[in-house]
């Protein structure tokens, strides 16, 4: 009956009765616990459906906990059972103590989008009885030496030793030359000490790739397609993308997501409308816009809001799209279009993810990855008014 399903439903309605039918299916056992999910081709072929749709149904089963999804393996029924019973358990024992591990080499936007998944997660002591140590979060300076930054991530580890932490939430190192031997240092510590670890935002390793530890974050790849898409708007154009230097491996997975949505509208991305560099330099963004950029996906909300104070400076009208929306986005003079980070999705996921790897040590890895919200503001303005 599914694939006869009427076409002028609109796709969330669409969405919704894919995700009941499989939420039906794990709950009547015809798909187990532990078992592997059809394919997602196999779906879009069994609901003549696109995979976009097919995408956001699973999407919300992973964010319910009834499914994990293990990057180039699939997706795996858990039905929440572990996630909820965990919960039951701990409300009738001690309460365990749980970590925070970010160590950041320099104060920058990342700070805002870090406080607020550790804020949201720290809101979630009191409902699943567990505390948070924040002794972990701490700003090391681009200049921090590997000896430094080792002597003191083990100060922060003796500490959280001595105060029996049972599993900390580690956003990685980034931009350092010994980055991937510090993150494997940490990561094979805490494994001696017996602490169980969730990986937050992003991996130890690049993606494609996947590591053995559990990853709760934004499914940036999806966030990066969406942004594009709305500028794109059914009208297939160029559009550009601007990053900053080194920015982090999060960044090249939204940049991925901006060249499939292109593709996808039929347009060949281009390396000439992708840019790298410091939007905070002036001629560099007046470069960038001088090259005939006028719809612009930026990396986060910070580059975004660069880009467009150097534009009303200059008098000239773009398109910007930023991501995160920061606290700052809505204050522009021209307040920013971006994607919100589900900062709650991720805590509720991150806490359950620990207790489940607490109680369950030997499961597979569990990636999470959440889909945002587009907020829409007038940093599109420009193109709102001409299609008007």
């Amino acid at each position: 009956m599914y694939k006869y399903l009427d076409q002028e439903q609109g796709k969330v309605a669409k969405q919704n009765l894919i995700y009941k039918e499989l939420l039906q299916r794990i709950q009547s056992g015809r798909y187990a616990n532990g078992q592997r999910l059809p394919t997602e081709n196999s779906l879009c072929q069994e609901f003549s459906a696109s995979r976009p749709t097919i995408a956001r149904a699973i999407a919300k089963l992973r964010s319910e906990g009834i499914i994990s999804s293990t990057q180039g393996s699939g997706h795996y029924v858990t039905n929440g059972q572990h996630s909820v019973s965990l919960v039951h358990m701990n409300t009738q024992s001690e309460t365990p103590t749980f970590g925070i591990l970010s160590p950041r080499m320099e104060e920058n936007e990342s700070g805002f989008l870090f406080e607020q998944i550790f804020r949201s997660i720290a809101s979630l002591s009191q409902k699943f009885n567990f505390d948070l140590a924040w002794n972990g979060v701490m700003f090391l300076g681009e200049g921090a030496t590997r000896k430094m930054i080792i002597n003191k991530i083990d100060e922060v580890l003796e500490r959280y030793l001595r105060s029996s932490v049972k599993g900390v939430f580690f956003i990685p190192v980034e931009f350092h030359p010994h980055a991937e031997e510090i993150n494997t240092m940490i990561l094979n510590k805490l494994r001696r000490y017996d602490i169980a670890v969730v990986l937050l935002d992003s991996d130890v390793v690049k993606w494609p790739q996947r590591s053995q530890w559990d990853l709760i974050g934004l499914d940036n790849v999806a966030a990066g397609l969406e942004m594009t898409n709305f500028l794109i708007n059914n009208q297939p154009r160029r559009i550009d993308f601007v990053c900053e230097q080194f920015s982090a491996n999060t960044v090249n997975m939204r940049k991925m997501g901006y060249r499939l949505a292109l593709l996808e509208a039929g347009v060949m991305p281009q390396t000439t409308w992708e840019h790298n560099g410091n939007v905070g330099d002036r001629l560099f963004a007046e470069r960038i816009l001088k090259s005939g950029a006028q719809d612009i996906v930026c990396a986060n909300d910070f580059t975004a809001m660069k880009l467009l104070s150097i534009c009303v400076q200059n008098n000239l009208k773009i398109n910007v799209v930023g991501f995160d929306d920061n606290e700052y986005s809505t204050l522009l003079g021209i307040p920013l279009t971006t994607y919100k980070q589900p900062f709650e999705d991720v805590a509720k996921n991150a806490v359950l993810t620990m207790f489940n790897r607490l109680e369950y040590p030997a499961d597979i890895a569990r990636q999470i990855q959440i889909r945002g919200e587009l907020i829409i503001r007038s940093s599109c303005h420009w193109r709102c008014s001409a299609e008007g």
